[in-house]
C-alpha cells in the first residue's frame, strides 16, 4: 500500500473528497433509494479521482486498497448518519413548527414562566432574577441549539471516518509487506473503468 502518486491520493484526502461530494448531493437523495444513491455518488467521485491517479502513474495495488477502503469501509459507515441527518433536516430537527418565529416566542415564554417559578420558590437557592431571563433566551434559541447539537455530532462522525482512514493507511504502510508486494506497488496501474451502477 505504497502511495507513489502524491499526498492528494492518501486515504484521508480521497475519503474527504468522496464524502464532500456525497454531502453536496445527499439532500437531493430519496429516502427509499438513499443507500444506492450514496454508493453511486461515491463510485462516480472515485472514477473521477482514478482518471487523475492514472495520469500520475499510480500503483494498481494501492488503488485497489484505496477503493476497497472507500466503498467497503467508509461509505457503509457514512450511510446511516447521513440518512438520519437528512431526515432531521427535512423535519426541522423535530422542533415544534420547525422552530419558526411563533415557536421561538412560545419557547421563550415557557422559559420565562419556568424561570420565574424557580426564582420564586423559596427552597431553591437562586437569588438572581436574571436566571428567568437566561431561560427565556435559552427558550428562544432552543431550535438553533438543537440543530447545532445534531450537526456537531454529525460533523464529528464524518471527521472520525476521515481520521480513521488516514490512521489505517499510516499503520498499514509497509507492515507485513513482502519484497514482491513492495515491487508490485511501484508498477503503474492500467486505466480501467469503475462500475458506477448501484
Amino acid at each position: 500500500m505504497l502511495n507513489i502518486a502524491g499526498p492528494e491520493y492518501d486515504f484521508g484526502t480521497v475519503v474527504y473528497a468522496v464524502l464532500q461530494d456525497c454531502e453536496h448531493r445527499r439532500r437531493a437523495f430519496d429516502d427509499d433509494e438513499f443507500e444506492s444513491s450514496v454508493m453511486t455518488c461515491a463510485k462516480q467521485k472515485l472514477a473521477q479521482i482514478k482518471k487523475a491517479y492514472d495520469e500520475f502513474g499510480g500503483s494498481a495495488v494501492y488503488w485497489e486498497a484505496l477503493e476497497k477502503e472507500v466503498l467497503h469501509a467508509v461509505v457503509p459507515q457514512y450511510i446511516d448518519p447521513a440518512l438520519e441527518i437528512t431526515q432531521l433536516e427535512r423535519h426541522g430537527f423535530s422542533v415544534w413548527r420547525k422552530g419558526d418565529l411563533a415557536a421561538r416566542l412560545a419557547f421563550a415564554l415557557i422559559g420565562l414562566v419556568i424561570g420565574s417559578i424557580i426564582v420564586a420558590i423559596p427552597w431553591i437557592p437562586i437569588f438572581e432574577n436574571i436566571f428567568a431571563f437566561a431561560l427565556t433566551i435559552g427558550g428562544f434559541m432552543y431550535p438553533d441549539l438543537k440543530r447545532f447539537m445534531y450537526e456537531r455530532r454529525y460533523a464529528k462522525a464524518l471527521n472520525k471516518l476521515i481520521a480513521d482512514s488516514a490512521a489505517y493507511q499510516q499503520t498499514a504502510n509497509l507492515h507485513y509487506m513482502t519484497a514482491t508486494d513492495i515491487e508490485t506497488s511501484f508498477q503503474p496501474s492500467e486505466p480501467r473503468k469503475i462500475d458506477t451502477t448501484p
